[in-house]
């Protein structure tokens, strides 16, 4: 027996047996609200399983690994196809209708997707967007039986790919969630919809998450190698339970930053990004706090030279925590601690982080060291001596 989904399960206990069906798109992982809705629904013990028309690993709002889910792929819908209209055919009435409707690929879609919400317990069908998603919904209840909900955003009211099967869809969904007030009217006045099938359900943020900060952060830019010295600046940030402090980290390289934090202790002071550009390097240089070099000089990568990233952040403003490793202090002369000084790193951050008058005298010092010994004259005096040699050659 062909078997053409692709299928992702995990089997995981769950206080409420009966899954929530969820009809969404995953071509670039979850939108990031239905990704947070999902979540926090798993927190109050609901089960969601997730049925996705598109489908692509490796996102940041890709399904988390507890999460079933559910995708077909174009080849497997391809090959499933001549299966699928068989068993459409023997529904002769909703495929008539589905092609009347213009809704053929959506019940293509619901035909997949039906039997295994029915192998698997679903007990409602819920649809985020009232597109070809809440369509497969649509002809998914016709199929099974099962209640459908569909949450409501904005742009099905402007540009609808089908605005007939969307209105049909509408008046045989069992609740409607619009996110906002304009749309729960429009819903009563456009669309004849009953009150007492529309619920406003506003989206929501985590208040606890998303607030004001005062936190000291702490920039350490450069490549994830063992020679960066990077898990010595999260164990710094053990030492320093009174200072509310963040450590943000830029870069690349074979180790991974988020489980070394977690490891640590401090993956809830950490924040880790990916390799960036001049600009927006640039605009941490310009707002973090403190800049950390926390350098170590190892057998397979030897010390440092100089970092540009000291001199882009020094030229900058930034006040600088580092170490001595390789020619280091030929740029920077105050706040270097010994390698491997976990304790070093935290003192002088502390010493930093409370007191701003400090950071706004080292600010000044830093970037006028730079200006001085590490100004854009330095290539124009290499293109000088270069010119120099061309000459002193020729003449020869």
């Amino acid at each position: 027996m062909f078997f053409f989904v692709r299928v992702v399960i995990f089997m995981v206990k769950f206080n409420k047996t009966s899954p929530i069906a969820y009809i969404v798109s995953m071509k670039a992982g979850l939108e990031a609200f239905i990704y947070r809705e999902v979540d926090a629904l798993y927190d109050k013990d609901y089960e969601i399983t997730l049925f996705a028309t598109k489908y692509q690993e490796g996102d940041m709002y890709s399904p988390k690994k507890n999460w079933p889910h559910f995708s077909v792929s174009k080849i497997s819908l391809a090959l499933g196809l001549p299966w699928l209209l068989f068993k459409m055919l023997m529904k002769p009435r909703l495929l008539m209708e589905a092609i009347k409707d213009k809704g053929l690929i959506d019940l293509i879609f619901a035909t997949k997707f039906a039997p295994i919400m029915k192998k698997n317990g679903v007990r409602q069908i819920h649809c985020h967007f009232g597109d070809h998603k809440f369509f497969i919904g649509y002809y998914c209840k016709r199929l099974t039986g099962l209640p459908l909900s569909v949450t409501i955003h904005a742009h099905e009211f402007y540009t609808n790919p089908n605005e007939g099967l969307f209105i049909k869809s509408l008046h045989n969904a069992d609740m409607i969630f619009p996110i906002a007030q304009k749309w729960v009217n429009l819903l009563k006045s456009k669309y004849s919809i009953p009150a007492d099938k529309i619920k406003l359900n506003r989206l929501f943020v985590d208040g606890d998450e998303n607030k004001p900060t005062d936190e000291i952060t702490v920039l350490a830019v450069g490549r994830f190698t063992e020679r960066k010295g990077f898990v010595y600046l999260m164990r710094a940030l053990k030492l320093l339970p009174e200072i509310n402090v963040r450590a943000i980290f830029i870069g690349f390289g074979e180790l991974d930053l988020k489980e070394m934090a977690k490891q640590e202790g401090v993956r809830d002071k950490v924040t880790v990004f990916g390799k960036m550009d001049q600009e927006q390097l640039r605009y941490f240089y310009q707002t973090c706090d403190i800049l950390c070099v926390p350098s170590i000089t190892t057998e397979k990568e030897g010390a440092e030279g100089i970092p540009v990233v000291l001199m882009e952040g020094m030229a900058c403003g930034m006040p600088v925590v580092t170490t001595p490793c390789g020619a280091i202090q030929e740029l920077v002369d105050e706040y270097v601690v010994d390698e491997h000084s976990v304790e070093g790193i935290a003192g002088s951050i502390r010493l930093l982080a409370n007191d701003p008058l400090l950071r706004e005298k080292q600010s000044k010092h830093n970037r006028g060291k730079v200006l001085q010994d590490f100004s854009v004259d330095n290539v124009e005096k290499f293109g000088h001596w270069l010119d120099e040699m061309l000459e002193t050659k020729g003449s020869l």
